[in-house]
């Protein structure tokens, strides 16, 4: 019965509109010409002039030809020839509405065109199945663990061709030339003396930046409202998911083939990993939280759940578990991107109260739950609550050593940290003009920044388990430089380069969840692999440039990064 009112509705509303706009146009009419056949002929001239959209409907060339075709240029003159159908005299009037419906076409086919390039680049990062399993031979295998020795000669299987039933991609072996058989169906690979590891997991990031600095971070909160709105129409949802695939693919081009995305509009990184699963098009293994949960004014709030009670809190953790997220995302202290007072990153925000729910009821559905925190403070709250990985962090002192370590209340008894050292490095070292932010951002990134390291460094003597992310999309932190993330473990601590590696392969996929099918060169683990020129164990720097990649089997053979121009190279800052 309320379909049938509101449909109603909807029709005398439109009839309504209809009967109004031929008033209107009648009394123009009758204002231009001063007669009964001037009213029918501008009625006319309106209906049939619809038809002038049509030349502009060929994407690329519409609207030149629309223009040449208005004009007469092709010989048709779809102006003078629309006055002859409705016997109307030229005037202002027809003028206005035949540019009118040219500027209307214009807009159809700039959105046609767009839709065009979308579905091109659909077409060029569309999976390919492997014709043939591969043999990657003469290369040498750092196979994730953190301490196995290198595998020199060393030769992996990669099994694609299977039967029914059988999962494809898998690693079927794994050895030293002479000491394994290479079956005749399988193709070789000569790496040429390369070397052989892992992707690289980037455990936080944000799909929906690229890493360009923008201006667009220091809008006031109505303006981001209004973005947010045009964001989520279809024409909106359809530029951000382009935009998410490409910085995926980007990231799988620089060798990470696993990314946990950490709150993203719309849930659409849930419809990209779908899409990714099915095979639409290649790309990256995506472990996604789908729409973050946060309170009113909170961090994050233009992607995110707004809740203000543990009710609330436990509705949006069921509409989460329901859109089927691989774990929960939660804000419970400020950030730097949204400060507006310094020392305002990193007060807490949600209770204690919230925090548990957020756990309790995440954990009653099976997945773990990640918290944005970066205060002291805000640790300990998001420990007793139970979360399962304090994400970025800040000092961590004595006392909550214990907690990480053995918390009861967490899904697996233990939380791990995030220390994303990437995420501030450019804010806290690059002056606001060059990263855009106001001065307040820049120094609360500066406090952030010294604190999240002070809490990697503790992290590390005390053996707190490690995840590697960058929260790549902020200013400064792209999807490419992953890598960069290990050279800060690196400099900040004892860390080894081997340690640093284990830590964003085999670590980071055991302390996400997904240790049983990625993270390391292992017999019936996926190839999800990265090769690189020079030896990463000597010199880390090498996995800035990627020979080839390996996702599930399929083989990117010459790998193409595309980086973003004009980026300012700097110092990391000195604690």
């Amino acid at each position: 019965m309320n379909e049938n009112k509101r449909s109603k509705n909807y029709g005398n509303i439109s009839i309504g509109f209809l009967l109004l706009l031929t008033v209107f146009i009648a009394l123009l009419a009758w204002i231009t010409y001063g007669t009964f056949e001037g009213i029918i002929g501008a009625l006319a001239f309106t209906i049939v002039g619809l038809l002038n959209i049509f030349p502009w409907f060929i994407p690329f060339v519409g609207i030149p030809l629309g223009i040449l075709d208005a004009l007469g240029i092709f010989g048709f003159g779809m102006y003078n020839i629309t006055l002859n159908l409705a016997h109307l005299s030229s005037s202002w009037m027809p003028i206005v509405w035949f540019w009118l419906v040219g500027i209307l076409g214009s807009i159809i086919d700039i959105i046609l065109m767009y839709f065009v390039i979308s579905g091109l680049k659909k077409l060029k990062h569309r999976k390919k199945e492997p014709r043939s399993n591969y043999a990657l031979v003469n290369c040498n295998i750092i196979n994730g663990s953190i301490n196995n020795a290198v595998i020199k000669k060393g030769v992996v299987l990669i099994k694609n061709i299977v039967g029914e039933g059988e999962i494809s991609g898998l690693i079927s072996a794994v050895g030293s030339e002479g000491k394994l058989d290479i079956p005749d169906d399988y193709k070789i690979i000569d790496l040429k003396g390369k070397y052989l590891l892992p992707g690289l997991i980037n455990a936080h990031c944000h799909l929906i930046g690229s890493g360009k600095p923008m201006k667009i971070m220091n809008l006031g909160d109505k303006t981001l409202e209004r973005l947010a709105k045009l964001m989520g129409t279809a024409l909106g949802k359809k530029f951000l998911s382009n935009m998410m695939k490409s910085n995926a693919f980007n990231a799988l081009n620089a060798g990470v083939t696993t990314m946990r995305t950490m709150g993203d509009p719309f849930y659409l990184d849930l419809k990209l990993r779908n899409e990714i699963n099915k095979g639409k098009f290649l790309g990256p293994r995506l472990v996604c939280a789908g729409m973050g949960i946060c309170i009113t004014g909170g961090h994050g709030g233009l992607m995110a759940h707004i809740t203000d009670s543990p009710t609330e809190v436990k509705k949006a953790i069921r509409k989460n578990l329901r859109s089927e997220v691989d774990f929960i995302k939660i804000l419970s202290t400020g950030g730097v991107m949204d400060s507006r007072k310094v020392g305002e990153a990193g007060r807490p925000q949600m209770t204690l109260e919230e925090i548990e729910t957020a756990c309790f009821e995440a954990h009653r559905g099976g997945i773990l739950v990640a918290t944005h925190c970066e205060s002291t403070q805000g640790i300990e709250e998001a420990l007793l609550g139970g979360v399962d990985s304090i994400e970025h962090g800040a000092e961590i002192t004595d006392d909550l050593v214990p907690l990480f370590k053995n918390n009861p209340k967490t899904l697996r008894g233990f939380t791990t940290l995030t220390s994303t050292i990437s995420a501030g490095m450019g804010m806290a070292v690059l002056s606001k003009e060059e990263t855009k932010i106001t001065g307040v951002k820049k120094e609360n990134a500066v406090l952030v920044e010294k604190g999240m390291i002070n809490g990697l460094q503790k992290a590390y003597k005390e053996g707190i388990k490690l995840t590697v992310g960058t929260d790549a999309s902020v200013p400064y932190a792209t999807h490419y430089n992953v890598w960069k993330e290990l050279k800060y473990f690196m400099k900040y601590t004892d860390m080894t380069a081997q340690e640093a590696i284990h830590y964003a392969t085999k670590g980071n996929a055991d302390n996400i969840g997904i240790g049983d099918v990625t993270g390391s060169i292992e017999v019936g683990k996926f190839a999800d692999i990265q090769v690189v020129q020079v030896n990463p164990l000597k010199n880390i720097d090498s996995l800035g440039t990627i020979s080839m990649v390996f996702i599930k089997g399929h083989q990117i053979k010459n790998p193409k990064v595309k980086k973003v121009k004009n980026l300012t190279d700097f110092e990391p800052i000195e604690v």
